[in-house]
């Protein structure tokens, strides 16, 4: 059952982080691992062998495990001081119920539950002051919450928010799902008050997933038929809606820019109509749209749901 859809405050997370940590012994402990690198990483989550995992790149590619013992973790996002939120099942008796709930590690790797009863499928995204916004993806709806877990429903009626990115200014990006030809997908631009202006009007085919912003202003936005498109900045004026950007093989779902301004992309994989299988990767775009492989899940026996970038380690000095 779903909570809610007033503000209100989930229970604490103190005795269920103790059901989690009891029910999850036969998938393993849960590990945390974090180390204050000097350079920015990437955080995707994922599973191996062992079950659900959080790994971690670093800017050359060297790989190591950021969280472990998880199910199977999907979306996730750093707040500005380094705390990371991700999706995965809540853990009910001897396994995961249907129920969403989001994690929240802190950088010195302490594990709780910041709120619980969502749909599996949630996007997560921070803004500045580090509140994040969930787009629930069955119930259609966009909650927020304050950094002291406080929620309140920031936006309703949408039929399934996908993929939300913020611009510069603070104003929300939400792609919400057409899933067919009854409804017509859009992105959505939500002002900070709550205000609705549609950015853009999707077509029919489209299949929006993740969202994301370039330091320039541009929106990109991953379509799960492998496509990755561009639109210009609010108010700049083109003579074309979009443009695309790029491609991937098999299914772009997740989007996230480094500071050098490569955009990492995240390819669920699949089989094509040819019967040929298309391998779960992540692939780095440059800034002239040149693709590489940054990571294949087939060759580490792994494979990828979601990526986000590690904030900067700010200097004290």
């Amino acid at each position: 059952m779903k909570a809610k859809l007033t503000e209100t405050k989930f229970r604490s997370a103190i005795g269920r982080v103790g059901q989690l940590f009891s029910t999850l012994a036969g998938l393993g402990a849960v590990i945390l691992i974090y180390s204050s690198a000097s350079a920015q990483n990437l955080c995707v989550s994922g599973r191996d062998a062992s079950g659900g995992e959080i790994f971690k790149f670093a800017w050359d590619g060297a790989q190591s495990i950021f969280a472990s013992g998880l199910y199977k973790p999907s979306d996730l996002a750093f707040d500005s001081t380094g705390n990371l939120f991700f999706v995965d099942y809540e853990i009910v008796g001897d396994g995961p119920s249907g129920d969403a709930a989001i994690y929240k590690i802190t950088p010195n790797g302490t594990l709780t539950i910041f709120a619980s009863r969502l749909s599996y499928s949630s996007d997560l995204v921070v803004d500045k002051a580090g509140n994040l916004s969930v787009a629930d993806y069955d119930s259609g709806i966009i909650y927020k919450y304050k950094p002291n877990g406080l929620r309140a429903t920031f936006a309703s009626g949408l039929y399934h928010p996908g993929g939300m990115a913020f611009d510069s200014a603070g104003n929300l990006f939400v792609a919400d799902n057409s899933m067919g030809n009854i409804y017509q997908g859009s992105i959505y631009e939500y002002k900070p008050n709550g205000s609705r202006a549609t950015f853009a009007t999707l077509d029919p085919s489209d299949r929006p997933a993740g969202l994301a912003f370039d330091s320039m202003g541009n929106l990109f936005m991953a379509d799960l038929g492998g496509k990755i498109y561009k639109y210009d900045p609010p108010g700049v004026l083109h003579r074309y809606p979009r443009t695309t950007f790029g491609s991937v093989p098999g299914s772009a779902v997740s989007l996230a820019f480094d500071g050098a301004g490569n955009l990492l992309v995240v390819d669920v994989g699949g089989v094509t109509g040819t019967g040929s299988v298309v391998p779960n990767a992540i692939y780095k775009f440059t800034q002239q749209a040149t693709r590489s492989t940054f990571a294949s899940g087939q060759a580490l026996s792994e494979t990828f749901s979601h990526v986000t970038l590690q904030p900067m380690p700010v200097s004290s000095q």
